[in-house]
């Protein structure tokens, strides 16, 4: 006798906007689930007492109560149920108040249906081997600035990892934040009460690395005249951050994994271990597997520190985010001089064609110079302190080498952006938006003339025009 199919998992989603709940709707029965919705957590509370779904999922600002209300009132009511939140406004404190809650997920928006998908899977116990074999992390703190896919997936993983010992390795470029990522698994953890220990590996002297890592007995070494405590030591109790850990050299290394192993250790001259209670978090802007082959950075050490991995994106790669975070270093500068700060569009134009090989940091830097020197206090193109071969469609770039090098750096970030954030549609923005840049470039360069422009293009004036005008460009720009 043949066992009768088993009845489709129903997902009850909650979300004010009938077109996020429509798309939702459709993704969701196609991969063969029933689906419920609600406009509201009003409405929600009546479908729930007529019908217990096996999965909610709930936006978090919507008219009346949240939908971290309903998370709460759903915890209460029916404390089995999972609960996936979503919201347009994502910040580290929304997610992590929505795990600290009970949630099993966040999931921001704009939506990918196919992660949708994946974390339904998981919620309903449907993928627990791929929900184990991928442990996620988060990372967070107040001065962490962006909403972007790719700065939510951050959110995400700190809200995860928030409240775990497991070792963490933040990887990312050089200026990207790392160590405001540790600060965030720190001050959002349990240990928050305890002492942030930040170490820069990279700085250490060879020759001091294990005595400032482990401390030193009296009469260790030269001038060695106290017993000493290392960082690791001074870390009991809360978070040792090891900063550019790539830098240790191998013998540091070996003592750091053993000590990993079950937080003893002995100081450097001593006989007597020490045992210690402290959380590690690791970060790096190099990549560890390519460093275990040759030796430079052992395997075993890589991945014990790696239990958990965040990755922070380049801010070319999150381009989308450099107004707020503009708007957030002029803030900080504006209260530390005592005057008010604006910057031009033109400025904040310049700055987004920039290829930023600093990162967060360079921009930082950036307005901060800029903060100083713009007259009366709102900051123009002038006051931007940029190399000019480093800004994307520049003017002036010394030599056929590097207009091509620039060239192709600026594609690369435009079409990884689409590839990222516009899947279906990436191909057509890409060449939409690669024509709107050289057409603006071009009229820039013949100061509004159209004519001389579309001789440099090699079209002629009335496409240069149509295009101009379906494209919005110059509306104010003369004939």
């Amino acid at each position: 006798m043949t066992a009768e199919p088993a009845e489709p998992a129903t997902i009850l989603v909650v979300d004010d906007d009938a077109a996020v709940c429509w798309a939702l709707e459709q993704a969701l029965t196609q991969a063969g689930y029933q689906v419920q919705t609600a406009a509201d957590a009003t409405m929600a509370r009546k479908r729930l007492r007529r019908e217990v779904p096996d999965l909610v999922i709930t936006d978090v600002r919507m008219p009346g109560e949240s939908g971290l209300d309903l998370l709460a009132w759903l915890r209460v009511e029916f404390p089995g149920l999972p609960v996936v939140v979503s919201t347009a406004h994502g910040t580290v404190e929304t997610a992590i108040e929505a795990v600290a809650r009970g949630a099993f997920d966040y999931l921001p928006k704009p939506c990918d249906l196919h992660r949708t998908i994946d974390i339904v899977r998981r919620a309903l116990g449907e993928d627990v081997l791929a929900a184990s074999a991928n442990p996620t992390t988060a990372e967070s703190t107040t001065a962490i600035i962006g909403s972007t896919p790719a700065m939510q997936e951050v959110y995400r993983r700190i809200a995860a990892a928030a409240n775990t010992d497991l070792g963490v390795l933040i990887v990312g470029p050089t200026g990207s934040g790392k160590e405001l990522v540790a600060h965030a698994l720190h001050r959002h953890g349990s240990r928050r009460g305890g002492p942030f220990v930040p170490v820069n590996c990279g700085a250490l002297p060879e020759h001091l690395v294990e005595s400032e890592l482990f401390g030193h007995e009296a009469g260790a070494f030269t001038d060695a005249k106290t017993r000493t405590i290392g960082r690791i030591e001074a870390a009991h109790g809360g978070t040792l951050f090891l900063d550019e850990v790539a830098e240790l050299p191998p013998p540091a290394q070996v003592k750091l994994l053993r000590f990993l192993e079950d937080q003893r250790f002995n100081r450097v001259g001593g006989s007597d271990p020490v045992q210690v209670d402290v959380r590690v978090i690791a970060a790096t802007n190099r990549d560890l597997s390519r460093l275990t082959p040759s030796g430079a950075f052992r395997e075993d050490l890589a991945y014990r520190l790696r239990v958990v991995t965040i990755s922070l994106p380049a801010l070319c790669d999150r381009l989308d985010d450099l107004p707020a975070l503009v708007r957030h270093f002029l803030a900080r500068a504006a209260r530390r001089l005592d005057r008010t700060l604006a910057i031009t569009d033109d400025a904040l134009a310049l700055l987004a064609r920039h290829l930023w090989p600093g990162n967060v940091r360079e921009l930082k830097h950036v307005i901060e110079e800029a903060a100083v020197l713009a007259t009366g206090g709102i900051i123009s193109p002038e006051d931007l302190n940029l190399p000019t071969d480093l800004t994307a469609g520049a003017a002036s770039v010394t030599g056929e080498r590097n207009a091509n090098d620039g060239f192709h750096s600026a594609g690369r970030i435009l079409a990884n952006r689409l590839l990222t954030q516009h899947e279906g549609q990436a191909h057509q923005l890409f060449l939409t938006t690669a024509e709107e840049i050289i057409l603006r470039e071009a009229i820039a360069r013949t100061q509004g003339n159209q004519l001389r422009a579309a001789d440099i293009l090699g079209i002629n004036r009335i496409t240069l025009k149509k295009r101009m005008d379906e494209l919005g460009i110059g509306k104010s720009i003369p004939e």
